[in-house]
């Protein structure tokens, strides 16, 4: 739904662009995840002409300083954009930018429209910059971290501390998870749980470490790849339960996280 704005308002935020819609000949309209309004969505006319009033033409996963105006009721119009930040290491290295459309993607789908939301715009903006700069080692660790901190902002995490039917600790090797009831279940407890799937207790106890401890620490210690790769597909398990719908950045970041992980280790399992 289109938040209405009132007339002859100027709004001046941070944002980054996560969908370019085609409009017109020259023009578009971008949705913007910013940092005082939350998810926006915004006219840019003359945006794909190459005099325009954006200084140059507008790409997704940019950060820029955006001043929008509204005109009456309806969609708000983008009158500027400078940049902050290009992130332009993420669009030379297929990695990186697969990782990079995962973020984009999620923080678009969870961000509400018109209500500000500056922490997950932070973490966004915060993981594109890890991932620009990290060692390729790192950034299915980097990705996994986005992932964890963007559920919990959203209120969207797993809760895993106990089983969520009974309220007992969760001490099985195997616990099931499931996304109707919201979190983690004793076997006993799961068998009238049709969505309920098993996975492994190590993925719980990283999802537990990446939830508390801070990003910097985190992304100097390597984890295990097959424990990284379980609790992503989690996640995103959980965020498409959560939204209704899949995301189409899973699958190229995950082939691609699959080929960097090939190249450091010959095809075989070990530490990213």
């Amino acid at each position: 739904m289109t938040r209405r704005y009132r007339r002859s308002t100027l709004h001046e935020t941070d944002a980054l662009c996560v969908r370019i819609g085609e409009f017109a000949e020259s023009s578009a309209v971008v949705s913007l995840v910013t940092e005082g309004m939350g998810l926006v969505r915004a006219m840019a006319r003359g945006a794909k002409r190459v005099r325009n009033g954006f200084l140059g033409p507008l790409d997704r996963g940019v950060l820029y300083r955006v001043r929008l105006g509204s005109r009456g009721e309806g969609l708000l119009h983008l009158n500027s954009a400078s940049v902050r930040e290009p992130f332009g290491a993420l669009r030379r290295d297929p990695a990186r930018f697969h990782a990079a459309e995962m973020v984009l993607e999620v923080a678009g789908d969870l961000m509400r429209e018109g209500e500000p939301q500056p922490d997950l715009f932070r973490l966004a903006a915060f993981s594109l910059k890890v991932l620009e700069r990290a060692p390729e080692d790192r950034l299915a660790l980097a990705t996994t971290l986005f992932l964890v901190r963007a559920a919990a902002l959203s209120g969207h995490l797993p809760e895993i501390d106990a089983c969520v039917a009974c309220g007992l600790p969760i001490e099985e090797d195997r616990p099931l998870v499931s996304p109707a009831r919201g979190g983690a279940l004793h076997a006993a407890c799961a068998e009238r749980e049709p969505g309920a799937r098993t996975v492994q207790k190590p993925v719980l106890d990283l999802l537990e470490d990446l939830r508390r401890r801070p990003a910097a620490e985190i992304l100097r210690t390597p984890r295990p790849r097959s424990t990284m790769r379980g609790l992503r597909v989690l996640l995103e398990e959980w965020l498409e339960h959560a939204l209704e719908r899949r995301f189409r950045a899973a699958e190229p970041m995950e082939r691609e996280i699959r080929r960097g992980e090939e190249r450091g280790s010959g095809g075989g399992e070990g530490l990213g």
